[in-house]
């Protein structure tokens, strides 16, 4: 309450009135004192004089002094006291304390008296309980001092006329006083409120609400206050909502860069971190990334450094490496933040995922590699076979021989290439299949035209197991074709003499998820995240030599995803393989026949 503007606008109006008051009311009641014991001691005096006279006419008519002032002692209102000069004498010289005292006279005051000087002294009279007057006033006999003539008088009615007065003061202050309360109330309530309105529109602004106005109308410096604030608030609310904006997109292009961005202070602590940076560094980006790293120095500790010497030495710097308990590699570009006057104040960095990059770059390779080493080895056979027919270095009866593996190597490496053909034109999306109804039984049945003469040749033998109702599925029939034959192909391949490969079909929730198992060696664990991959060969030798190109999987891989499908293999050593794969099967309402 005491710390409120109101409260000390009305307490010092208060206490400024109480103050006047009370300095008026000191001021005129001395005044008034002085005056009235003035008026006394003057009128104290003035009678002393003029018994004084009287004392000098009659002494010469052989009347006594002490008989005179006995006499005039019944006509006054005021005791009457003449003293002698030679006691005066003893009182200046401080040899006649009894009557000095009684009379508040001192030797200072009998040297006055004795050189015809009057002596005048207020002082309290403990056995009549006031305060009195007292005057002395010499007696003149020929031209000298023949004693003094001391006057009395109490000084009751002085002070009753003091103390009316004071009080009247008093009492005329009272109403003076509330009205003057009044006044500064409403004074203090004009100033107040419109800076309470002010006070309460800036708590508003301050927490977030820039569209508060005070409505002012006085024309005062308040009044100008009030509409200054109101331009203020009104500048504020568009600046601020500027910033937002501003501060919106730039929050929403660092959250949505596929890059990470962080930025350092100039003591390598982080004042800007994106959602990717998060992912990047191995934090978790859904925590409040203000309490997790801000104001914290960086977690990986070679990028810490490579910011600590951006930061040292103004200059940029990219640098490539794998984070800290990571695997990944990361492509960093570190710049220095420099401010107007050119200081360097922190850094921030761009750090660009690469892993996909370095992975790509690494199966390119492989592919390369591997697509040499698949041409190479044929064609380093039809080369030895061809030189030596050449060279005529060959029997006769053996050249039938030499020309038919110079044939299975060339169809080799035909396959291969027309395998690679097909692989890129899948890969790239470029042709448009023509989507129809494929009837899953049928389709199984054309691809087994074309696989019985193997199958016989090897004694193996396919089991079917169809659901009762199949719906028709979705996709282009030549590539689902080319599918079945690489999955049967490969199981085949595979399937010890006199195996069995089993194909079964399933429907849920509109998929058709068709396995096909054989009773192989199956696939060790290492190898089944690498199965669909190009060239990839569980037993390099025993599938170069049963014709395998590597690039069967992939294929189907690829031809299964490119119909919205996906692939699946479960394997284990000794236990045969099986492999799986999805497709979309038609609503009955749309079963009619598409193409």
């Amino acid at each position: 309450m005491y710390k409120s503007l109101f409260s000390k606008l009305m307490f010092t109006y208060i206490a400024v009135i109480i103050i006047t008051l009370l300095v008026l009311g000191m001021a005129m009641s001395y005044l008034l004192e002085g005056y009235y014991y003035t008026a006394k001691e003057a009128e104290l005096l003035e009678k002393g004089r003029e018994v004084a006279r009287i004392i000098a006419e009659n002494a010469g008519q052989n009347r006594s002094a002490a008989e005179i002032v006995d006499n005039l002692n019944r006509l006054l209102d005021n005791q009457a006291v003449l003293i002698s000069r030679n006691h005066l004498a003893l009182i200046s010289r401080n040899q006649f304390a009894g009557i000095a005292r009684r009379h508040w006279l001192g030797p200072a005051d009998a040297q006055m008296l004795l050189r015809g000087e009057t002596v005048s002294r207020r002082g309290y009279v403990a056995r009549i309980d006031q305060m009195v007057i007292f005057v002395a006033v010499p007696v003149q006999l020929n031209n000298e001092v023949a004693g003094a003539l001391f006057l009395s008088a109490p000084l009751a009615d002085v002070t009753d006329a003091v103390e009316a007065v004071r009080g009247l003061m008093f009492y005329a202050a009272i109403p003076a006083l509330l009205l003057a309360v009044l006044l500064g109330l409403y004074s203090s309530r004009s100033i107040v409120l419109p800076l309470r309105r002010l006070s309460e529109a800036t708590v508003q602004i301050a927490g977030g609400d820039y569209r508060q106005r005070v409505q002012i109308d006085t024309k005062d410096e308040i009044g100008q206050l009030a509409r200054h604030f109101n331009q203020m608030a009104m500048s504020l609310e568009e600046t601020v909502g500027a910033l937002a904006r501003e501060k919106g997109k730039i929050e929403s292009i660092l959250a949505n860069m596929a890059e990470g961005v962080v930025a350092v202070d100039g003591a390598n602590r982080v004042i800007l971190l994106n959602k990717r940076a998060a992912r990047t560094l191995g934090l978790n980006e859904n925590a409040d990334l203000t309490v997790q790293i801000y104001g914290k120095p960086l977690p990986d500790s070679q990028l810490k450094e490579l910011f600590a010497a951006v930061v040292a030495s103004g200059e940029a710097c990219s640098k490539e490496y794998t984070p800290d308990g990571v695997q990944t590699y990361i492509l960093a570009h570190v710049s220095p933040l420099i401010d107007r006057a050119g200081n360097n104040f922190g850094a921030v960095g761009v750090l660009q995922d690469i892993t996909e990059l370095k992975k790509l770059d690494q199966l390119r390779r492989d592919f390369v590699a591997n697509v040499s080493h698949e041409l190479r080895t044929p064609l380093t056979s039809v080369q030895g076979y061809v030189e030596a027919l050449l060279d005529s270095a060959v029997p006769d009866q053996e050249r039938d021989k030499y020309l038919s593996v110079i044939h299975r190597e060339t169809l080799r490496m035909n396959k291969l290439i027309y395998d690679l053909l097909d692989l890129s034109l899948i890969e790239s999306r470029k042709e448009e299949w023509e989507l129809n109804e494929i009837y899953i039984p049928e389709l199984v049945e054309q691809v087994l035209v074309k696989m019985r003469p193997l199958m016989e040749k090897q004694h193996v033998t396919l089991k079917r197991h169809f659901p009762d109702r199949l719906p028709p599925a979705l996709g282009n029939e030549d590539r689902i074709e080319q599918v079945f034959l690489n999955l049967l192909d490969n199981a085949l391949k595979f399937s010890p003499p006199g195996g069995v490969i089993t194909l079964q079909v399933k429907i849920d929730n509109n998929t058709i998820t068709v396995s096909i198992s054989d009773q192989g060696p199956g696939i060790p664990l290492e190898d089944i995240e690498h199965i669909w991959e190009c060239f990839h060969r569980v037993e390099k030798s025993r599938s170069r030599t049963l014709g395998g190109t590597g690039l069967g999987l992939a294929i189907v891989k690829q031809i299964v995803e490119a119909h919205g499908g996906r692939v699946s293999v479960q394997s284990k050593p000794g236990q045969g393989s099986t492999f799986s794969f999805t497709l979309q099967a038609l609503p009955p309402e749309q079963g009619s026949g598409l193409s």
